[in-house]
């Protein structure tokens, strides 16, 4: 199985980036030969070029921090995407090249939806699959539904300019997946979303879930809860559709636990939206907000805590679930984040998105097992369900999987 992969610089770091590292990494062992086209050439990349069956192609993007164009957020954002397009479309060129001597079987294009081929450049190609982590849509609906929330946190031209840019770019991406063979998602309850919202023939569409460093994130010793605080975390950006205000209220909703429970909200700003200003209603007797952390204090955070809550309004997958899980946490997440489906329910407590009264209830309840003595199995569980559902080489068989009735039918 050729595949030449296309999507953003992977990086051993965190986040989707990581989640491309893992991929790129397990593909060959599944049985996939692959070309990865890269707009970037940063050295964090040479692990992947020592893995048998992954050969680089690199390109840099020309574009760099604390230049003018990178002076802000906004503008980081955009003209970030647009160097990195620039950079991809010169690669294509060099995949039509490597297309006529070999052929590939499929193009895979990870995290990214809009395409950076011409209409005459697709004719050339393999059949395309497309994996997005996230799709403009989405956040558009979000900013629409939390005008107010953001109108607490950010100033008007911030809104409106991320409003014009989540526009734009929803109507580019329902462009865009015309041309598209197949897609992946992470999650059953994102691939509806896609179909609906850029009207996309359910047949087309295959749910993978994303990959986790079973090694990075992993159980410590199962301390004693019968008597020390039991620590509740809440890592995620503090942002747009990231359930922060349901965090803020639960905190107040769970007072009578205080000296009992403890609430640590971890997290930075995302890129395009801050909603940092709402964690100032925090009750300190029982939440604080401990601000951002590296993926490796990620790691030692999850194995000194008792308890994950992933609150979201629309979340494709969660990485924060299955590294939680990965790490022995149960988890308290609506039932709108992807990472939650098909996990045992005893491990990952499920409630209706948006619902207080619900979230109290699943939080309250998991506090009683852990205080019942119950940690250390729901440890295991968490873990086992980690290790079944999210394993790279798991992932990275049902890719090829994908691959090969993709390269078929077309």
């Amino acid at each position: 199985m050729r595949v030449a992969w296309f999507g953003p610089e992977p990086s051993f770091g965190g986040g989707v980036p990581y989640v491309a590292a893992q991929i790129l990494s397990a593909l060959p062992a599944a049985g996939a030969d692959v070309d990865a086209y890269v707009a970037g050439v940063s050295r964090d990349l040479e692990p992947l070029g020592a893995v048998a069956g992954v050969r680089l192609i690199r390109e840099p993007t020309r574009w760099h921090w604390d230049r003018w164009y990178s002076r802000n957020a906004f503008l980081a954002l955009s003209t970030g995407q647009v160097a990195r397009l620039q950079a991809q479309r010169r690669l294509v060129r060099r995949l039509l090249e490597a297309q006529a001597r070999t052929p590939y079987d499929v193009v895979y294009q990870f995290s990214q939806i809009e395409s950076p081929w011409s209409n005459a450049m697709a004719r050339q190609l393999p059949p395309v699959v497309v994996h997005p982590e996230v799709h403009a849509a989405g956040e558009l609906r979000w900013h629409r539904r939390e005008k107010n929330l953001a109108r607490r946190c950010e100033p008007l031209h911030t809104r409106m300019a991320v409003r014009a840019v989540l526009t734009a770019r929803t109507f580019l991406q329902r462009r865009s997946v015309r041309g598209v063979d197949a897609f992946v998602a992470p999650s059953a309850v994102f691939a509806r979303d896609l179909e609906s919202d850029y009207r996309i023939d359910p047949s087309r569409v295959h749910v993978v879930p994303n990959p986790v460093d079973l090694d990075r994130f992993s159980p410590g010793p199962t301390p004693d809860r019968t008597h020390d605080v039991i620590e509740l975390v809440y890592v995620s950006r503090i942002a747009l559709r990231k359930g922060v205000e349901l965090v803020v209220a639960l905190s107040h909703r769970i007072d009578d636990l205080a000296g009992a429970v403890r609430l640590r909200v971890v997290g930075d700003k995302a890129m395009f939206s801050d909603y940092r200003a709402l964690l100032d209603d925090l009750n300190p007797a029982v939440a604080t907000y401990e601000g951002g952390r590296s993926q490796l204090e990620l790691a030692d955070m999850y194995r000194a805590s008792d308890v994950l809550l992933q609150p979201s309004h629309y979340e494709p997958f969660a990485l924060t679930v299955g590294e939680a899980l990965a790490s022995g946490l149960p988890v308290v997440a609506s039932d709108l984040v992807g990472a939650t489906e098909g996990v045992d329910q005893r491990a990952c407590r499920v409630f209706e998105s948006g619902s207080l009264d619900a979230f109290e209830a699943a939080v309250r309840g998991v506090i009683d097992d852990v205080r019942g003595g119950q940690r250390g199995a729901l440890r295991d569980l968490a873990r086992s369900e980690a290790e079944r559902l999210f394993a790279p080489h798991v992932v990275a068989r049902q890719l090829v999987d994908v691959f090969t009735i993709v390269s078929v039918a077309g």
